[in-house]
């Protein structure tokens, strides 16, 4: 499945994030939107609303201990 670049994007920062934190798939999913199943539905092709968008990376710099722009 082509992915669109900025879903591609997303994605990308959601692994580095992952690998800095050492949390799995689900970990993820769980902490950012609760949801288990969040990174399993982008990888295959799901569009996210932008609210979402800007859900995970929100979670994603206040973890970082940046503010969320």
């Amino acid at each position: 499945m082509r992915l669109h670049p900025e879903m591609r994007k997303l994605l990308a920062e959601i692994h580095a994030y992952r690998e800095r934190h050492k949390l799995d798939r689900t970990g993820f999913g769980l902490a950012a939107m609760n949801d288990g199943h969040l990174l399993p539905r982008l990888e295959a092709g799901r569009q996210p609303r932008q609210d979402t968008i800007d859900r995970v990376r929100r979670f994603m710099s206040r973890k970082n201990g940046r503010n969320p722009t």
